[in-house]
């Protein structure tokens, strides 16, 4: 059984994403299977079709795949990318994980990144022991540096800001709170200008009139990581990285 069948089954009401890092991997690996000509445009259409920010920008990037290899529709590299990838969009096309709080920080293989910092502390020829110890000690130093972080004296946002934004301000790190007040601004400033499609159930289309652009939100998905994440204890949050 495929481990993402595996993951289904126990979380069934959880939605799967893949790592965009892997799916370009993958497309690069697959190039090297191509001529030296068609090898060069597929790996510059590697990115295009990932960060696609609408499904035009995606059409348009499988389009340009389709016509790289010769405009065959036979071709076994197209044919095993609309069978696996094509349609899978969600779980790895940017525009389809727009309503995603991950800060910018999107990269799913947690674990193996931990384990690649892990690798960076710890030689080979350490014993057991030594391992343990080591990371114990790492441990302690996280933690007391988080510590100290969470007790530096900090800022609070201007009183004559927005309220919404004000209220945000005492909750989320300065790094946080300038991205979302950014995407505040370009919503409720004085050139917003957008449409929403709240017509489709469990999903709402903003569009921008006079352009091609539109971006779709899934609005089942409830924002429960903050409360997921302030349940974990601290020692779980106070490892080699920051966790999102």
């Amino acid at each position: 059984m495929h481990e993402k069948a595996v993951l289904l089954e126990g979380f069934s009401q959880a939605r799967q994403l893949l790592c965009q890092w892997h799916v370009i991997t993958w497309l690069k690996k697959q190039a090297a299977r191509l001529a030296p000509a068609q090898k060069k445009q597929v790996k510059g259409l590697r990115k295009a079709l990932v960060y696609s920010r609408c499904l035009e920008e995606y059409h348009d990037a499988r389009e340009a795949l389709l016509h790289t290899l010769g405009a065959d529709v036979e071709h076994p590299m197209y044919k095993f990318y609309l069978s696996n990838w094509d349609n899978t969009q969600d779980e790895w096309v940017s525009f389809k994980r727009g309503n995603i709080p991950h800060l910018g920080n999107n990269t799913n293989n947690r674990l193996e990144c931990k384990w690649g910092e892990i690798k960076q502390v710890v030689e080979p020829h350490f014993t057991l022991d030594e391992t343990i110890s080591t990371l114990i000690t790492l441990q302690r130093i996280a933690e007391d540096e988080y510590v100290a972080q969470y007790h530096e004296v900090g800022s609070r946002p201007d009183l004559g800001e927005d309220p919404e934004l004000a209220g945000l301000g005492m909750q989320i790190s300065e790094y946080a709170f300038r991205m979302v007040s950014e995407q505040h601004a370009f919503v409720v400033g004085s050139r917003a200008d957008y449409e929403i499609d709240l017509s489709s159930p469990r999903k709402a289309t903003i569009s921008r009139p006079g352009t091609q652009s539109s971006h779709v939100v899934d609005t089942a998905v409830r924002f429960q990581l903050f409360a997921v994440i302030c349940a974990v204890p601290v020692n779980f949050r106070c490892g080699f990285g920051s966790v999102y």
